[in-house]
């Protein structure tokens, strides 16, 4: 096998696996979340207090649920521009693999509390240490041209899909087992974080072991030269092109993150679906990503250009999220989550490859980091905006200002021209 094809299938691998533990936790993380801030301690009942979330009608465990995810976002975005900077100078594996123990560590802590204040902690030492798919997303490009971005980039949002085809499926396995329930009675830990830590310990034994260095030392010894142009945010927003794409990326993650903040809180609501459907459910749009990564965006990239492709995601998902807080169970919401998901992905491969091409390869790592700097802030601004609304106002208002949001996203997207790629 080329050193080409072996990297990235090693990345492929990497990806997945750690992606199997992050999809275990994104789907009951709300449930787990809301389920403490139920008994909250004395600082949280001022909180709710203080946000007038303790009437009749309201829910503030939404709000600490939303909290549990907008603190891992946080750390993720202060640390991804300067982890993927320090992927540039230093290579890519070794900030891979720090990261993915960092991110064992913290489904660690999550297996081992029930108070929420170190739920809060596991998540910050989870964000500060998450820059890990900005790093996998530069190995991709060190390893391919920028003709084949798209269809590179493609493999990573498959190896998102598989995680959140059987993270999700493994989480609803463990969380209703036999094993899981007297774990949690006898012990109080929880089987599903312990799972989640193992495979991120998997992911990070893996890089050592089989992932070779993508970056070259020519282009690592160009990185440190250009050390001191500035921060990697401000060099991004001097490119043509780039500012409005790093827009599209934060409007359309807060879009994406009201509903994946909420989602599970909705169906508990609407359907009363507990930790085992929901997790089914996440695998289900795990299999839709799958079918469009895995084979769908082959077709898509060599018929559509990128930009058409990232309009057209946008469409689809900004026309899918107002829809499901009013579709009854089955078919009608089942169907929605098709547009929702191949939207998505669609969006995210085109902007993540129309933003690479624009960027020379000495730039690839910090690139990527703000990108995922602005995903980041978008998942700041929408669990903490969703479940926010979701507790005062309800479901039909979060997804309404969903849907907005990706309109916002699409204006900004129209405004895009054709600009040359960075050999």
């Amino acid at each position: 096998m080329q050193s080409s094809q072996r990297a990235r299938m090693a990345i492929f691998l990497t990806v997945f696996v750690d992606l199997l533990g992050f999809g275990i936790v994104i789907p009951i993380l709300p449930l787990y979340a809301q389920a403490i801030a139920d008994h909250p301690s004395h600082w949280m009942e001022s909180v709710n207090h203080l946000l007038g979330l303790v009437g009749i009608g309201t829910t503030p465990g939404a709000l600490w649920a939303g909290m549990a995810m907008v603190s891992f976002s946080l750390m993720q975005f202060i640390a991804s521009p300067i982890l993927g900077r320090i992927s540039d100078q230093v290579g890519r594996k070794p900030v891979l693999w720090i990261s993915l123990v960092g991110s064992a560590l913290g489904y660690l802590m999550l297996a081992l509390t029930s108070r929420f204040e170190w739920i809060l902690a596991a998540r910050i030492l989870d964000g500060i240490t998450g820059g890990n798919i900005s790093v996998a997303q530069a190995a991709m490009a060190d390893s391919s041209t920028p003709e084949e971005r798209s269809k590179v980039m493609g493999m990573i949002g498959a190896a998102f899909g598989l995680g959140f085809v059987l993270g999700p499926a493994m989480a609803g396995v463990l969380s209703g087992s036999d094993f899981g329930h007297h774990l949690l009675a006898t012990r109080g830990w929880h089987l599903p974080f312990f799972v989640a830590a193992g495979l991120s310990l998997a992911a990070s034994m893996m890089v050592l072991f089989w992932l070779p260095e993508t970056l070259t030392d020519e282009v690592r010894a160009r990185a440190r030269s250009h050390e001191s142009r500035g921060h990697a945010l401000i060099r991004a927003l001097k490119r043509p092109g780039l500012p409005q794409i790093l827009g599209v990326s934060l409007l359309t993650m807060a879009g994406f993150a009201m509903m994946e903040g909420t989602f599970a809180l909705l169906v508990h609501e609407r359907f009363d679906f507990h930790q085992r459907e929901v997790g089914f459910l996440f695998a289900g749009i795990g299999v839709l990503l799958v079918i469009y990564q895995g084979g769908l965006v082959r077709v898509v990239a060599k018929r559509i250009p990128e930009r058409v492709a990232l309009i057209t995601g946008l469409v689809l998902m900004g026309v899918a999220l107002p829809l499901m807080p009013k579709a009854p169970w089955m078919w009608p919401f089942l169907l929605l989550l098709i547009p929702l998901s191949w939207g998505s992905g669609m969006g995210n491969t085109a902007g993540t490859a129309l933003a690479s091409q624009l960027t020379p390869p000495e730039e690839q790592g910090s690139l990527f980091g703000v990108i995922n700097a602005m995903t980041g802030m978008g998942r700041i601004i929408g669990p903490a905006v969703g479940t926010f609304v979701l507790a005062r106002w309800g479901g039909q208002a979060t997804y309404t200002i969903a849907g907005l949001t990706l309109g916002l996203a699409l204006l900004l997207a129209l405004t895009i021209s054709r600009h040359k790629a960075v050999a």
